[in-house]
């Protein structure tokens, strides 16, 4: 997102109707970009997991027809809903699913080799088990992240799959200001974004 921002491909304060019109029903007209990122957006913590469905468009359907629970900009509540949607706004600006412009725009450009959503099959062995998933299978080399599972693995929210000496690779990244966004949207992103009546 930060670095759609950076080409100035988006603005952190446009609605998200911009990007997504089907987005805009149901109290979600005004919500913005940036209320997604800082989670302000006013939506519940996740899409409902009682019901059967599968899919990545099923998954943002569903949060096309999500009803936010707080007023937008009311309150701080995690939510990857959000994350969600801005997964799918990065799919729309690009033209590339979220797995393959992470690939190309950040780990890549970072040499984090061992990085990836849907790790292949020969990295296993070093990739260690999770948890047991709703069916008491253990989930190893398969996002744990139920949501993100039933969207295929790749979601803006959930699904990556690395190693510690990458992260440390992207830490540093961040830590010099280079490479795949630049110093001043770093800063933009430790700065403290909520609303000015919030806390």
């Amino acid at each position: 997102i930060m670095q759609l921002e950076e080409q100035g491909k988006i603005r952190l304060n446009d609605p998200v109707v911009k990007y997504i019109p089907e987005f805009g029903k149901n109290g979600k007209e005004q919500i913005t970009i940036r209320q997604l990122a800082t989670h302000f957006s006013g939506l519940r913590e996740d899409l409902d997991l009682k019901v059967a469905w599968q899919s990545k468009q099923m998954a943002y359907q569903m949060a096309n027809e999500e009803t936010p629970v707080a007023p937008p900009g009311s309150e701080f509540r995690y939510s990857d809903i959000n994350y969600i949607m801005l997964g799918e706004i990065v799919e729309r600006i690009s033209g590339m699913s979220l797995d393959e412009y992470a690939q190309k725009n950040i780990f890549k450009p970072l040499d984090m080799e061992h990085t990836r959503y849907l790790p292949p099959h020969d990295w296993m062995e070093k990739i260690a088990p999770t948890e047991f998933d709703e069916s008491n299978h253990m989930l190893w080399g398969m996002v744990h992240d139920p949501t993100a599972r039933r969207m295929g693995g790749v979601a803006g929210h959930a699904g990556v799959f690395s190693t510690a000496e990458d992260v440390s690779k992207f830490a540093q990244a961040m830590l010099d200001g280079k490479f795949v966004i630049s110093a001043a949207s770093i800063q933009k992103m430790i700065t403290p974004q909520q609303p000015p009546n919030a806390y």
